[in-house]
């Protein structure tokens, strides 16, 4: 619905994401400005000073999915975004067939249109109240405006995206395009301020690291198995410290939204000790101490790519910024692993624990879905119409 009293006509949506299912749709407010710009109002913009508020702006308000980006569209609304599409709602071909998605409003499975000449997919369209469903890449190629990346002037998209060009050439660190998580993480935070404060422990000596990290050969001879608990608090250096925290802050903060924060907590300790013993079990390398948080962030990595395979990353390539997806990049994070941990020679990386970041990420690999599939019975038992099975 369109227009000042937007508010008042737009029906409340209690409606589980009909695509990935992980999440109930949240409300989208957009208004379109004098300089022709789309921006979410309920959201800071860091790159432009606030606009005074145009009582006479045009106004959108969509429902979307904060984790596929999916997003539903009332008849109109995409016609509104769309630009240069303008006019899309009427274009869409005759149903195809019948959809394995359901109205977000009740109405039951919508119908596939096919929109040649414009995207390769089909978009989803309920036959009674004539809303469009899109999935997160459609809705970015045909409603570029209701995404955080697609608003404000091409000045400050460039400006963002220089910024982020520029800190990855001096730190070669991936980052999200787009993936903002709801809520705060409380054990996110937690687990940054004891790894912190630990370190300062080992700084100050107060903290012996030989004696709390592992050691794969004094493990096995000692039984000190207590350590397979303690080593993924400690860390070897600020450079070690500073990009752990960075991967946990990064990809922790979704993870630990949809799983919670007291699933979250188990099972990041749980796949460090997992992750722990996997190394001891076939490292060569059984003298070096081993200390670091690194296998259960590969847990978290692990978790993110079930939750979010289309998600893509900024990485800087030869000097040249890239976007890739989050499956991709993962990839070749596993296969270089691979290639370091069973024929690498250790020069100059003595330390790191290869095989304890290839066990995190399989135990990943195998808890997550069953993590995701609490969280889709949990959110369809909380909204009024939940997502078809």
């Amino acid at each position: 619905m369109i227009g000042a009293t937007l508010s008042d006509l737009h029906p409340e949506l209690s409606a589980q994401c009909p695509t990935c299912r992980l999440h109930e749709l949240v409300v989208v407010p957009l208004r379109k400005g004098a300089d022709g710009n789309w921006v979410q109002t309920d959201q800071k913009r860091w790159f432009r000073r606030p606009a005074p508020e145009d009582t006479e702006a045009q106004r959108v308000q969509i429902d979307a999915c904060p984790v596929c980006f999916g997003a539903w569209f009332d008849p109109g609304e995409l016609d509104t975004l769309a630009g240069a599409l303008e006019g899309v709602e009427k274009v869409l071909e005759p149903a195809r067939g019948v959809s394995a998605r359901g109205c977000v409003h009740g109405h039951g499975p919508m119908n596939e249109h096919e929109l040649p000449g414009v995207i390769s997919t089909p978009v989803e369209r309920c036959a009674t109240c004539g809303g469009l469903w899109l999935d997160g890449n459609e809705r970015r190629k045909l409603a570029a405006a209701s995404t955080s990346e697609g608003q404000g002037t091409k000045t400050e998209r460039w400006f963002k995206r220089g910024a982020i060009w520029a800190a990855q050439v001096l730190t070669h660190l991936p980052v999200e395009v787009d993936n903002p998580a709801r809520g705060t993480p409380w054990m996110v935070f937690l687990a940054l301020a004891v790894f912190v404060g630990i370190f300062a422990g080992q700084q100050l000596e107060l903290i012996d690291t030989e004696y709390y990290g592992i050691i794969p050969g004094r493990l096995k001879i000692e039984h000190d198995y207590w350590t397979l608990a303690t080593y993924m608090f400690l860390h070897g250096s600020w450079a070690h410290l500073l990009g752990n925290a960075y991967f946990l802050y990064t990809f922790g903060d979704n993870i630990e939204h949809l799983f919670g924060r007291v699933r979250f907590a188990i099972f990041f300790v749980v796949t460090g000790i997992i992750a722990g013993a996997v190394h001891v079990w076939l490292t060569k390398k059984t003298a070096t101490p081993i200390v670091g948080a690194s296998g259960s962030i590969a847990g978290v990595l692990a978790a993110y790519l079930w939750a979010f395979p289309r998600q893509r990353l900024f990485q800087v390539i030869l000097w040249i910024q890239l976007k890739i997806p989050v499956w991709a990049y993962l990839i070749v994070w596993v296969g270089f692993h691979i290639l370091m941990g069973f024929w690498g020679k250790g020069t100059g990386a003595e330390g790191v624990a290869w095989f304890a970041h290839l066990g995190g990420f399989l135990v990943g690999i195998a808890v997550a879905p069953l993590m995701l599939k609490l969280r889709r019975r949990e959110v369809a038992r909380s909204v009024r119409v939940p997502a078809l099975p």
